[in-house]
């Protein structure tokens, strides 16, 4: 057999599994109903001071993908997943999407593909009164952070801090009440965490305020399975057309979050 005829018939068995893997998108029409993982309905209670709005906002931008995807925003089942096994499930197949504020890092990369960013957050501190502080301004003082199950923000501070050649202790606390007690005693001069959950921490209590210029920004996207490029496709021109009509930053207005997409 001729080297010519060998790669023919290589080319003519790889498309089918190429045209599989293309037709995911197809797939999910023919169902008619989008599959979309989320932490939950935003209806339970929850640690996390933004935990309603991100929920919310969450709930109703996946309406919007079902809205592209299948045609119809009510065409949508919502599976509520524990976070370790989210992305596993959406790599087995069992959902389409994951949107549940999972940030855009390597090593979330290594298991996904992710859709043009709808949201960015990041590293912030909130401190009592009206300072400014910066990462030098850290050096050799004592940061408060709530303690979480996997979100590890002190841990953010401490390589970010390191890489610039500042020297900051990290102290956890069980609930963020606890952490912001500490900085109002002075046992640490700033509450450290995500920007969103810091800033609907501090619309609730007087005194407090956030730095608005992240100390690291983080964008946040949809993740869908690698090797589904039709659907990504899809999902990116829902994010995109959301974004430019402006959509996506009257919904997180609706939602009181803060909007820091360019």
């Amino acid at each position: 057999m001729t080297r010519v005829a060998v790669a023919a018939l290589v080319l003519a068995a790889a498309l089918p599994l190429a045209q599989a893997r293309a037709d995911q998108l197809a797939t999910i029409r023919t169902r008619g109903r989008l599959v979309v993982s989320v932490k939950n309905d935003a209806n339970h209670p929850h640690k996390d001071p933004a935990h309603f709005d991100k929920r919310g906002f969450e709930v109703e931008l996946a309406h919007a993908l079902a809205a592209k995807v299948v045609g119809d925003a009510s065409k949508l089942e919502l599976r509520m997943l524990a976070r370790p096994v989210r992305l596993p499930m959406l790599a087995a197949g069992n959902v389409d999407l994951v949107v549940s504020m999972i940030p855009v890092t390597p090593e979330n990369a290594a298991l996904v593909d992710f859709s043009h960013p709808y949201f960015a957050s990041g590293l912030s501190l909130l401190v009592r009164g009206a300072a400014k502080p910066t990462l030098a301004s850290l050096d050799g003082k004592t940061v408060a952070f709530r303690k979480q199950s996997f979100n590890d923000y002190g841990g953010e501070l401490e390589r970010l801090a390191r890489a610039h050649g500042v020297k900051v202790t990290v102290r956890y606390y069980q609930s963020i009440e606890k952490a912001a007690d500490a900085v109002t005693r002075g046992e640490a001069v700033a509450l450290g965490g995500n920007f969103v959950d810091l800033t609907a921490f501090a619309k609730d209590h007087a005194g407090f305020t956030v730095d608005s210029s992240l100390l690291e920004e983080r964008e946040v996207a949809v993740a869908v399975k690698k090797g589904e490029p039709s659907l990504l496709a899809a999902v990116n021109g829902a994010v995109d057309e959301l974004r430019r009509s402006g959509a996506l930053a009257r919904m997180s207005d609706k939602w009181h979050l803060p909007y820091l997409l360019p």
